[in-house]
């Protein structure tokens, strides 16, 4: 029974709340949102070799990357949507001011890793600076630059960005993953 108790008190204290009351205009000074002239949501489907876990080509597409050269190239995602400054100052809200109830959880190794969608970060060229590689299966993500994260991890963080791609209509990864 108190093994119980525990496991109830650790998922109240990973509830997320509204921990800072960082400001829109702060939030649009920090990187990538300061540097970004637009900000875009995908879907990737792999293609091709069946064997390999769902996720992989998108990982190795990602590191492929040369942030501030490629261009971001539409014809490569499945699907894609440029989010309104409105979405824009709801993900950096997300990121910036919402954290844990009172203790973070433990951080366990995550084997399930199969990225489906990602943010993108554009300049007014339309080269990517940045971006954030999302699995909304396990709740993880991967950066392509240390100075951006999705901040404390709090249960119901991956929910309120996925919102923002169910909002844009983006389909895959979100609510289908075949």
């Amino acid at each position: 029974m108190a093994q119980n108790t525990f496991a109830q008190d650790e998922a109240a204290n990973t509830k997320c709340i509204r921990k800072n009351s960082i400001s829109e205009k702060e939030r649009a000074s920090y990187f990538p949102f300061a540097e970004a002239s637009q900000v875009k949501i995908i879907s990737f489907r792999d293609k091709g070799d069946l064997n390999e876990m769902p996720g992989q080509q998108l990982i190795r597409h990602l590191l492929s990357l040369k942030m501030g050269k490629d261009l971001f190239n539409e014809a490569l995602y499945d699907e894609t949507a440029v989010l309104t400054s409105e979405q824009i100052n709801q993900l950096s809200d997300i990121i910036f001011n919402f954290s844990y109830t009172k203790l973070p959880i433990e951080d366990y190794d995550v084997y399930c890793y199969n990225p489906r969608n990602a943010i993108f970060f554009l300049d007014a060229e339309n080269h990517i600076i940045a971006y954030i590689e999302l699995c909304f299966g396990c709740n993880k993500y991967r950066s392509s630059d240390k100075r951006l994260s999705l901040g404390d991890y709090c249960t119901e963080k991956y929910d309120m960005i996925k919102a923002i791609f169910e909002k844009s209509h983006i389909v895959y990864g979100i609510s289908t993953i075949k």
